[in-house]
């Protein structure tokens, strides 16, 4: 069985967090380079594919994972939603400039980001909520 297999466990060690950190690192890239929300919740959700082959689906299956996929276009809708209060166009893009006192940095965060954090939750959330319920099929 594929679930006691030593192997897999430790090979899921290593890949789980680093396609985790690459999932990360596709998302906050995703503004200036390709990627973003969508291929990063792919990454996150291929981690979390590995996670569940690595050690079973048990306890992956008492979270209910389609809920960050609710959070996630929630978050989404608002983001453009807000944008429209304040004199954009809904779901244009804008940005939010902002010096940090006291440490003078200046922040620069699109708006777009808001968006792709809830389209990563979508994502996720939902290729989660599929990888779950085809592990708990056969049970």
């Amino acid at each position: 069985m594929i679930e006691h297999s030593p192997i897999l466990r430790t090979v899921a060690r290593f890949t789980v967090p680093l396609t985790v950190a690459m999932s990360v690192v596709v998302f906050m890239q995703g503004h200036n380079l390709p990627g973003g929300g969508f291929i990063a919740g792919v990454l996150a959700a291929a981690a979390g594919a590995t996670y569940l082959l690595a050690f079973g689906v048990v306890r992956a299956s008492k979270f209910s994972w389609w809920r960050l996929s609710v959070i996630g276009l929630l978050i989404a809708l608002v983001t453009g939603v807000v944008l429209g209060f304040v004199g954009v166009n809904f779901m244009d893009h804008t940005a939010i400039e902002w010096v940090v006192p006291g440490i003078h940095y200046h922040l620069h965060l699109p708006t777009a980001t808001f968006f792709d954090l809830g389209v990563y939750l979508i994502v996720f959330g939902t290729l989660m909520t599929v990888f779950v319920e085809l592990g708990l099929e056969g049970r």
